[in-house]
């Protein structure tokens, strides 16, 4: 008898551990926290098929039902998450009433509204010194030649921000410290680390006292404006970092301005071969607003002027879980200034749990779109993605071998970079 009961728990044991892990399995792609809006619905496709309880010692909307306590659920079924009050619900999912299974933090936000963006933007942006980006070699008036910079161990990427302890921002500032000097130092960035170089200028046979560096102080081109904040007059563009063109370093923002621009032609993409769209700069001495922030996820600062959108007066932002596979707009300029709506296919999202900038594959599916740009092209980075009345984020990537397909960035992850506290103080 004790050995027929022994086996019968055994038996309920093993199957008490393949039923949990079946369900760990099936639970794998939830996150232990997400995000909803207040007083809007969240589903949740959990498509398995057992019943669990749900415990929530907070009061808080299930498949329309308010839970004080627990409840029964059913995981074939959706789950209809909501909440008219903000805070932080612990929602917690048990087998038989007391086997926990998986926990769920869900935080429940206000909604933030922004106006979408779309329009085309000029963007200059100096660095905090000036970039090396090639070495010369000097001739002295003895016809012999001189690479000072080089020989002293300066390296292209570098950045110089510092001459005779004077701070630089352009490349004349540096020719003219230089000039006449028959010994310089200078504060040399590379990576995270500044140090000093002392080096000897060389006379050429002009008479100029020369390093033999060739320099650059500024990058410009044309972007995409993804979302403007009325309320702070924050914006944020482009979806991704701005590097220099011709070291791949990342640009440390000195100063920069953003410009009004208009799209003058289209080179459209071919496989393998990247377009652009190619802008003109409407007026250089109308700056729209500054650059504070370079980052992973686009350029951000203060605007000067407010923007509007011709489809939207303002839009609420989408949180990560709310954006889905399926069809979706864009928002771009591809001739003059006149932003156009253009359909596109979300064909996947990636699950993330911390912030990155390939959060979802898109598809360009429009054929007005496909006729004059084959694709994503270069320009239309930042450009918004519009789904089921709200923001969701921007395009920031092509992939060259099928340009009708890219990757996008969450717009969470972009507005995440406006609360950063060090932001908000540099503005």
């Amino acid at each position: 008898m004790r050995k027929t009961i022994k086996k019968i728990a055994m038996l309920f044991v093993v199957m008490l551990i393949l039923i949990i892990s079946t369900i760990n399995i099936f639970f794998g792609h939830l996150p232990g926290e997400i995000k909803i809006i207040e007083g809007k619905e969240q589903k949740l496709e959990l498509k398995v098929p057992m019943t669990l309880q749900l415990f929530c010692k907070e009061p808080f909307f299930i498949n329309g039902y308010c839970v004080k306590d627990k409840t029964i659920i059913r995981l074939k079924e959706p789950l209809i998450l909501k909440s008219a009050a903000k805070g932080t619900y612990n929602l917690e999912f048990r087998l038989l009433g007391f086997i926990p299974v998986k926990k769920l933090k869900v935080h429940v936000l206000p909604e933030t509204r922004v106006i979408p963006g779309g329009h085309s933007l000029g963007v200059k942006l100096r660095p905090n010194g000036v970039i090396v980006v090639g070495f010369a070699s000097i001739i002295d008036e003895n016809g012999l030649k001189h690479q000072p910079a080089r020989e002293a161990g300066i390296q292209v990427g570098d950045t110089i921000v510092k001459v005779n302890n004077q701070k630089i921002f352009q490349a004349e500032e540096l020719a003219q410290v230089v000039d006449k000097q028959k010994s310089v130092n200078l504060s040399v960035k590379r990576n995270d680390k500044i140090f000093e170089v002392q080096l000897n200028p060389v006379k050429n046979n002009f008479g100029l006292y020369q390093i033999g560096l060739w320099v650059r102080d500024v990058a410009a081109g044309v972007g995409t404006l993804t979302f403007y904040d009325p309320k702070t007059s924050f914006y944020g563009a482009l979806g991704h970092i701005i590097t220099d063109a011709d070291t791949g370093k990342i640009i440390e923002v000195g100063e920069g301005e953003i410009i009004r621009a208009r799209v003058s032609s289209i080179s459209p993409a071919k496989k393998n071969l990247p377009g652009e769209k190619k802008g003109v700069f409407i007026n250089e001495e109308q700056i729209i607003g500054n650059i504070i922030a370079n980052t992973p996820f686009g350029i951000f600062g203060k605007a000067y002027q407010s923007f509007e959108n011709p489809f939207y007066a303002s839009l609420p932002v989408a949180t990560v879980n709310q954006v889905r596979e399926g069809n979706a707009k864009i928002l771009t300029v591809i001739e003059g200034e006149k932003i156009q709506e253009y359909d596109i296919e979300i064909q996947k999202i990636i699950k993330q749990s911390y912030p990155n900038g390939k959060g979802m594959i898109l598809k360009i599916t429009d054929p007005e779109l496909l006729s004059k740009t084959g694709g994503i092209i270069q320009g239309m980075s930042g450009s918004p993605i519009v789904q089921d009345g709200y923001i969701v984020g921007a395009i920031t990537h092509v992939f060259v071998n099928d340009p009708t397909k890219g990757y996008g960035i969450f717009i969470e992850w972009m507005l995440n970079e406006i609360n950063n506290v060090n932001f908000r103080e540099q503005i």
